[in-house]
């Protein structure tokens, strides 16, 4: 929840600000001098403090402080949610539409079990394929449209920010058909969407938190991960993911509780509204899948790359998937649109990597 602390406003960070920045920050100290207070908001995320999304909060935290020359302060919390949540990013959605906390950062296939559907399209696999995709996809031409389903559970959508392509990763081998995860466990954040997709692969999707993936990963009761380059790079040596055939992007959505923004001034919530700007410009030159890529195979991880007809397969069948979205005539049009972007940037191949790869023939 938001309350107000005493706090000295820090003037001389203002310098630092832009002409328009500068404006917005005197007006905010003007407002709160006579009080000599700060607004402090809370601002959370399931994810630990090693991830992308604990860097997005802290740099989100950062721009509010200058911007508003610190008459705005954000406490962030990591790990939100209880490390027994099977449902993580579920639970801390949950706390945030209640008021718990007032800003969150959840990934976008979150929200289609808290009843919001505007971003499954963002779920389907193998659309999303490149870094320039991404960056269209969460650019405001495209991202308004769907943060705006999340008016109806009392949340107001700040911005899209891109966090990094989600792939298979196996310790069980390469994956080159379908028929290389029938029957395997995969471990993977729920979604139903998502989960969809991994089923319609033959994979049986499960949400493992913490200490449960662990322990699975030891006793191999689990077979694959659903995951990023930079997770995975603390998986087992001999790792193996298909550098060609990325499921979906992690992107994550920057909300506030609509009744806590709604208690801002004018002049803190244009703050509030800016920094998510300047985060998501600020993520989305920071990608770089090569690069990421490149140090999962330096420490020990392994990419193979799928034939073109072993890619066939895999658009084959998740046609079940896409069957799905189409009763859904609002995702259907950012899929239609994003295929337009796909157009006009296809994606980098990633070179194979590690003594496990295996030849694509």
């Amino acid at each position: 929840m938001s309350y107000w602390r005493g706090a000295a406003l820090a003037a001389a960070i203002a310098a630092l600000l832009g002409a328009s920045g500068c404006q917005a920050a005197r007006q905010v100290q003007g407002e709160r001098q006579e009080q000599n207070e700060a607004t402090v908001l809370t601002m959370a995320t399931a994810a630990g403090p090693e991830s992308r999304a604990a860097r997005q909060i802290q740099e989100f935290a950062l721009q509010v402080t200058t911007l508003s020359a610190g008459a705005i302060h954000i406490e962030p919390v990591v790990q939100a949610a209880a490390e027994e949540a099977s449902a993580w990013n579920q639970a801390v959605a949950q706390s945030t539409e209640g008021g718990d906390f007032d800003i969150a950062l959840i990934p976008t296939p979150t929200w289609e079990s808290e009843g919001v559907t505007s971003f499954n399209a963002l779920s389907a696999p193998f659309l999303i394929t490149s870094d320039e995709v991404v960056s269209q996809v969460v650019a405001p031409d495209t991202a308004d449209g769907m943060l705006d389903g999340l008016r109806q559970i009392g949340l107001t959508g700040l911005a899209l920010l891109p966090d990094a392509q989600r792939r298979l990763f196996s310790f069980a081998g390469p994956v080159l058909t379908p028929a290389d995860l029938a029957g395997k466990v995969v471990r993977a954040p729920r979604s139903a969407t998502r989960y969809a997709a991994l089923s319609s692969l033959g994979a049986t999707p499960r949400a493992l938190t913490g200490d449960l993936f662990a322990e699975a990963l030891a006793g191999g009761a689990v077979q694959a991960a659903e995951s990023s380059f930079a997770r995975a790079a603390s998986f087992p040596p001999g790792t193996i993911t298909t550098g060609n055939l990325p499921l979906y992007p992690k992107i994550n959505t920057l909300v506030i509780n609509t009744a806590t923004f709604g208690r801002l001034s004018a002049n803190e919530r244009r703050i509030v509204q800016e920094a998510a700007s300047r985060i998501r410009e600020a993520a989305t030159k920071a990608m770089n899948t090569a690069d990421e890529a490149m140090a999962y195979c330096q420490k020990g991880g392994t990419i193979v790359n799928a034939t073109e007809q072993q890619v066939a397969a895999f658009l084959a069948a998740v046609g079940p998937v896409y069957a799905r979205l189409s009763n859904d005539a609002r995702a259907m049009a950012v899929i239609k649109k994003i295929r337009t972007f796909s157009g006009a940037f296809a994606p980098k191949p990633l070179a194979a990597c590690g003594p496990e790869r295996v030849a694509s023939h």
